[in-house]
């Protein structure tokens, strides 16, 4: 018989070898259970990406810069298409090139067009999860994941047919290769070339996605083994080499053409701090929940101090893509936009989460942080920001939708003009319907088809002058026009029945007369009618305090009633703004010389001037008068003015709306 030995623990060395030792046993019992809750999370991020990313995909209305893209591609031979279709672009060839033979195989249907940079956005999703689990583990990754899943940003960019999403997805993609040519224990060739390739891509796609490909390869320099340059220069070499065939395009559009932006305003001082509310839904809730969560490793005690030169780089990808493009910004000309940081943010993201080691929160914890994230996001994104309704519903299509409505309500009472900068945008929407009274101006064309000028304010006020006996008007104008235009249909119909507003757009339905309902949307300045005669080109001026004006304007207009009998040529409105205290001027504003030619008989003429954000108006004066500068007898039967104030939807997609 064979007793058993006892240890000094306790247990006998015969059942010693019969157990497990506890360290293995630790092993199993937490991470197996871990990784298979990572795959159930992860699985359940990408379901919520595609849901938030594919949802009624097809009813999503084209926008400004989706049209200006999908213009150039008709073109029937390859040649037309790069000098007409690509040179005149401020975005490399791929994307481009892509839609050209996109859309020759499913036409333009929104669902079709948008679904490839749909898809991208979707896996970007989980390359971001694949980055964060690579640099430092799988719940950084997950809730780094989590986070784009419900961002406004990332899900805006991916419903585009422009170069953000592929270009994001290339980025990172890049990224994922990077790191095992860089960090990664055992290369292959396939990695190299997934490298190489990749680089390439983001070199086509997007200039600033051009700029982060080449501070990706750089930094792979200071941390590549010895053993490993010689195929990483390879890689770099062969994306130099894969991109040449297009650098007369990128010559062309830098260098000739001289730029690659200038449409957009100058960065404020606070663009930094507006856009990281804006990656997070401009919520307070989703703020502080996120905010939360990046610091509970500290607050629980358990935050892992590891892989410190990986953070260092993602920051720096980020400070250094901002600080080109903000310098150039203000140096130059305005380039920087939420879109020209979306290459380099995530990396930031990932590094704010990085915080958690793997054993800092259990599998249910990490589930419930998710969850957090996920829900709180959505919600924000839905109830706050309004997505899918700004979104879904925006300028051209709606516009369409109103005039159609009115149509059917009004008959041949109303007559429809619409002012746009992309005429063929408006008329992909409104030919849908059957509304025929209706005008856009755009673009003059002869009757050859060829294009004579751009469409001027003289031109609506002649075609007002034809029509004038319609008893109502539907006007809408899209991306920002000059308020000017308004303010001619409002002057002509000075009743407004219904107002609606979208993203940069705006639809009135107008009515000369008196209407139930309705509400008269000027203010007097003068009383009585008075004369301008022969050789006279100076009159009355008439001044009204802005102390009346509310605190949020942001256009006012001046409209004058005029009668003539003869052909008047420069007879323009204009608008002073004088200091209240000193009597000093700080504005002095008129319409343009074009713009005041008259035919004989009854018209409007209106200036407008558009304020600035920190336009104050207390303790202010406006002046207003006509300016005859041809010196023809003319009659002012009356001097209005009419102001609109900030609407927060005309902007909602990319500022707060409350």
């Amino acid at each position: 018989m064979i007793c058993p030995v006892e240890t000094r623990h306790g247990t006998s060395l015969q059942n010693q070898q019969f157990m497990r030792p506890r360290k293995n046993h630790l092993r199993k019992t937490h991470n197996v259970p871990s990784k298979r809750m990572d795959y159930i999370l992860i699985g359940i991020i990408i379901l919520v990406a595609a849901v938030l990313r594919l949802w009624k995909l097809g009813q999503v209305p084209f926008m400004h810069d989706e049209f200006s893209a999908l213009l150039r591609t008709r073109f029937d031979n390859f040649h037309d298409f790069i000098q007409q279709g690509v040179m005149p672009d401020s975005h490399p060839i791929g994307v481009q090139l892509f839609l050209w033979g996109w859309v020759k195989l499913f036409g333009w249907s929104a669902f079709w067009v948008k679904l490839p940079f749909v898809l991208m956005g979707i896996a970007s999703i989980y390359l971001i999860y694949l980055i964060g689990r690579q640099w430092f583990n799988r719940k950084v990754g997950l809730f780094s994941a989590a986070f784009f899943t419900v961002s406004q940003f990332t899900i805006f960019y991916s419903q585009l047919a422009r170069p953000y999403s592929a270009g994001l997805f290339f980025v990172l993609l890049m990224a994922v290769f990077w790191h095992k040519v860089v960090f990664g224990t055992k290369t292959t060739t396939r990695d190299y070339i997934g490298f190489a390739l990749s680089a390439w891509a983001c070199s086509v796609i997007q200039y600033f996605s051009i700029a982060q490909a080449g501070l990706i390869f750089l930094t792979g320099l200071f941390f590549l083994p010895k053993e490993r340059r010689k195929a990483y220069w390879l890689s770099g070499l062969a994306a130099v080499v894969l991109f040449a065939p297009t650098l007369p395009i990128f010559w062309q559009q830098l260098f000739v053409s001289g730029s690659i932006g200038g449409w957009l305003a100058a960065p404020k001082s606070t663009f930094l701090t507006d856009f990281i509310q804006y990656t997070m839904n401009y919520s307070m809730l989703f703020m502080f929940t996120v905010g939360i969560i990046i610091i509970l490793p500290l607050i629980l005690g358990k935050r892992t101090k590891q892989r410190q030169p990986l953070r260092w780089a993602g920051i720096a990808w980020f400070v250094i893509i901002f600080a080109i493009a903000f310098i150039y910004s203000l140096k130059r000309e305005p380039i920087i936009q939420h879109s020209t940081l979306i290459f380099s943010y995530p990396f930031v993201i990932i590094v704010a989460f990085s915080m958690f080691g793997t054993r800092t929160l259990s599998p249910w914890q990490t589930a419930l942080v998710v969850a957090a994230i996920l829900f709180v996001g959505t919600a924000s994104l839905v109830m706050e920001r309004r997505y899918y309704d700004l979104m879904y519903h925006q300028g051209f299509d709606q516009i369409a939708a109103e005039m159609q409505q009115d149509k059917d309500q009004y008959g041949d009472k109303i007559q429809f003009a619409t002012r746009t900068e992309i005429g063929e945008a408006a008329e992909f929407y409104q030919a849908k319907t059957d509304v025929d009274n209706r005008i856009i101006f755009n673009r003059i064309y002869n009757e050859e088809g060829d294009l004579v000028r751009e469409a001027e304010l003289g031109d609506f006020n002649r075609w007002l002058s034809e029509h004038h006996e319609t008893p109502m008007l539907g006007f809408g104008w899209t991306d920002y026009v000059n308020p000017i235009w308004e303010a001619t249909a409002v002057g002509n119909y000075p009743y407004l029945i219904e107002k609606k507003d979208w993203f940069t757009s705006r639809y009135l339905t107008l009515s000369k007369t008196p209407t139930e309902g309705g509400q008269y949307l000027l203010n007097d300045l003068s009383e009585n009618p008075y004369a301008y005669q022969e050789g006279q080109e100076w009159g009355k001026g008439f001044t009204f305090a802005c102390d009346s004006l509310p605190a949020d304007i942001e256009a006012l207009s001046v409209i004058a009633k005029i009668h003539n009998e003869v052909e008047l040529y420069r007879c323009v409105a204009v608008i002073e703004v004088h200091d209240a205290a000193t009597d000093s001027l700080i504005l002095w504003h008129s319409s343009l010389p074009d713009d005041g030619h008259f035919m004989p008989g009854d018209h409007v003429v209106a200036d407008a001037i558009l304020f600035s954000d920190d336009f104050k108006p207390a303790g202010k004066y406006i002046k207003a008068y006509l300016w005859n500068q041809d010196k023809k007898p003319l009659v002012v039967t009356k001097l209005n003015y009419y102001y609109t104030t900030k609407s927060r939807v005309l902007t909602g997609l990319y500022e707060p709306l409350n």
